[in-house]
């Protein structure tokens, strides 16, 4: 393989066995390789296809284009990836009891409350017009202190409004107390 940069500085690869200004080069997702299709050299593995999938995982014939579950939030602990037992009709009451028991796991009580804290931070900055990288990073300090249980004995809205008032501070956009803790009124 031979890069060859051009006079607008982009980078161009040619086959190092035919030194065509023009390479004839097949990209084969099959097999994750870069081919030249004029000599059949390999000039790259381990290419990524990243052509969209569109393949349809439905139980039933209708036209399903997702390709995956939902996109990875960082700032839930895990991959994200769990399952829900749903409560079924016909089982006398299995799987009820163990959606139940799904429900009362203390992991998924602690991402729930992450998940109900994060949408109270974003609505109340969405109503002061307080911008994305403000709200992350008061959703990382949220995160912060539910980790290290440090609002156990408060109130979660004053929680809340210690966090969006410091991640205002620390972004340079400080904002009174008073109006923050306006807005979680």
């Amino acid at each position: 393989m031979l890069n060859k940069i051009d006079d607008n500085f982009s980078v161009r690869l040619v086959c190092r066995n035919c030194r065509d200004e023009i390479p004839n080069i097949i990209e084969d997702f099959s097999s994750g390789d870069l081919v030249c299709g004029d000599c059949g050299l390999v000039l790259g593995d381990r290419i990524i296809d990243t052509r969209s999938e569109w393949r349809t995982f439905a139980d039933s014939e209708g036209d399903d284009p997702s390709r995956v579950g939902n996109s990875a939030n960082p700032f839930l602990d895990g991959d994200q990836l769990d399952t829900v037992i749903a409560r079924g009709n016909n089982d006398a009451g299995l799987s009820k009891h163990l959606n139940r028991t799904q429900g009362r796991a203390k992991d998924q009580q602690h991402q729930s409350a992450l998940i109900h804290g994060y949408q109270e931070i974003t609505a109340l900055c969405g109503a002061f017009d307080i911008s994305k990288s403000i709200v992350d990073i008061a959703k990382q300090l949220y995160k912060k202190v539910t980790d290290e249980n440090l609002q156990r004995g408060r109130s979660n809205d004053a929680v809340i409004a210690v966090c969006i008032f410091q991640a205002c501070r620390q972004s340079g956009a400080p904002r009174t107390f008073k109006e923050i803790c306006a807005l979680t009124k």
